[in-house]
């Protein structure tokens, strides 16, 4: 666990670092990943180190009398010198931040904080948290609005119609389920597009998909029950899956899902909840292969008491010209337990916070008591701005955003071919990332760990100081193993220009 002294590498996996805080001692790569972007401002480093350790301990996020690991660990952790490590520590306990024993370790000194401040962050989202920026961020795959979309956002009703604008305000505004105007477009998106017959009645309108992934967790998941996910997955389902207090179990996909392997999962585990991202997988940009879909659907109907969860949040990202697979939920169509889970957020904008989820009715009921709970509906003027662009524009917006992908995509694709033609990653066939395997000698001169392989925390680390944001493969992994810790993630959604000059300074890191 992150709380022992050791630094394991079992002490990497997001969930564990949610709990690492709450014990006696924190482990140096825990604490690095709760750090963020801390050397990306000016000054001396230890100084920048300490700061940084004082923020998250006048947040709660470091624990009043927690132990931090020692210097050497730590330093080792972020890349540098064992020197920094010791003067941000000296810095702390000057300015009565934290205090030095003999055989005890440095403590946080104990100070005033509510009991809600108790560390739950996600290091994958600390850049959304921090206001401090680097020359290229590669770790949020977030998109540029589409045209069509900024058009309608700034002339709704020249898309959405005045009659349509008129009647959605009319009414008191919540709507847990959504708006039937959107609801009833969904459906038909749904059963034209993905060849899933879909009614209004199976849709529940959520606040993008990371919400609709935290609700279905929420409403399906009880603390202690085991969750099914692939390893590596994407955080953002890690995160709500830790802070549910389910048991998460990793399933190896860094070459797509074995299904034979998910069976013995469920065999063994008979787990509430199997979560799998079978189109442009995040974050290897894979496609599930028609055979092993069909496996799947097929252990679904042999496990009728899990849920099977297909995010197609990416589905619509080929980098290729290849037809769209079909949602699990279309080879399975009387299976109540396949659920499909939809964004907009990487096809028009993430501003547009709009995504859904098309499950049975009855579980469609308890998701909306559950929003209702939580927001009161997803926010009704927008939705119908939304049905109008579903209904009359999205092949429009879907081409726009193929063709700006790709040359994004190419762009790092080059620029690391040129700059770095060691590191590997396996060819995505769509979605936003590239899951990079980094050579056995990428580490830090400063690494006072055994040269055992590349660590990417270790190179994330380094990275930062040349003004470049990685996500460590550790962050979208469940189990935190020697494969996702020698890998980092790349999302390829900046411009080219800044694309090809983060490669360049990635090589010099």
């Amino acid at each position: 666990m992150a709380g022992s002294s050791n630094g394991s590498r079992a002490s990497t996996t997001i969930g564990t670092a949610i709990s690492s805080t709450i014990g006696s001692s924190i482990g140096a790569v825990a604490l690095a990943d709760l750090l963020g972007r801390w050397p990306t401002a000016d000054g001396p480093l230890y100084r920048l180190l300490a700061t940084r350790i004082a923020r998250l301990s006048d947040t709660g996020e470091l624990s009043p009398g927690l132990r931090l690991p020692a210097e050497r660990e730590l330093a080792g952790a972020l890349a540098v010198s064992r020197n920094t490590v010791a003067a941000a520590y000296q810095m702390l306990r000057d300015e009565g931040m934290a205090e030095s024993r003999q055989g005890a370790g440095t403590r946080i000194v104990p100070h005033r904080t509510t009991p809600a401040a108790v560390h739950r962050a996600n290091g994958f989202f600390a850049g959304l948290l921090e206001t401090s920026q680097v020359r290229a961020d590669l770790t949020l795959a977030t998109v540029d609005c589409a045209p069509q979309v900024a058009a309608a956002l700034t002339d709704p009703a020249a898309i959405a119609g005045s009659q349509a604008i008129r009647e959605v305000t009319a009414t008191s505004g919540y709507f847990p389920y959504g708006t039937p105007m959107l609801r009833e477009a969904i459906a038909r998106h749904m059963s034209e597009r993905l060849d899933l017959p879909s009614k209004a009645a199976q849709i529940v309108v959520t606040t993008g998909g990371q919400q609709a992934l935290d609700l279905l967790i929420r409403s399906e998941v009880l603390p202690g029950q085991p969750v099914a996910v692939e390893d590596p997955t994407f955080p953002g389902v890690l995160d709500a899956l830790h802070r549910a207090g389910a048991r998460v179990i990793g399933v190896p996909a860094d070459a797509g899902l074995d299904p034979d392997r998910l069976e013995h999962v469920l065999r063994t585990h008979r787990p509430a909840l199997v979560y799998l991202i079978p189109a442009h997988h995040n974050p290897t940009g894979l496609v599930m292969s028609a055979a092993h879909r069909q496996q799947v659907v097929r252990l679904a109907a042999g496990y009728p008491e899990t849920l099977f969860v297909d995010d197609m949040t990416l589905a619509e990202l080929p980098l290729l010209d290849a037809a769209q697979p079909p949602p699990l939920a279309a080879l399975g169509l009387d299976q109540p337990n396949l659920v499909t889970v939809v964004s907009l957020s990487k096809v028009y904008w993430g501003g547009v916070r709009t995504g859904w989820i098309r499950a049975s009715a009855g579980l469609v009921s308890r998701l909306a008591a559950a929003k209702a709970a939580a927001d009161l509906g997803s926010p009704a003027f927008q939705q119908a701005i939304i049905a109008a662009l579903l209904e009359n524009q999205h092949d429009d917006i879907v081409k726009w955003r193929g063709d700006w992908l790709r040359d994004r995509y190419d762009a790092l694709t080059t620029a690391l071919r040129a700059h770095l033609p060691r590191w590997t990653w396996p060819a995505p066939d769509g979605g936003l990332t590239l899951w990079v395997k980094l050579p056995r000698d990428t580490r830090d001169a400063n690494d006072t760990r055994d040269a055992s392989g590349p660590d990417g925390g270790v190179f994330a680390q380094a990275a930062l100081r040349h003004g470049v944001a990685v996500v460590p493969g550790r962050l979208l992994s469940a189990t935190g193993g020697a494969g996702p810790d020698a890998h980092i993630r790349l999302a390829f959604t900046q411009p080219p220009a800044i694309l090809a000059q983060a490669a360049a300074a990635l090589a010099k890191a």
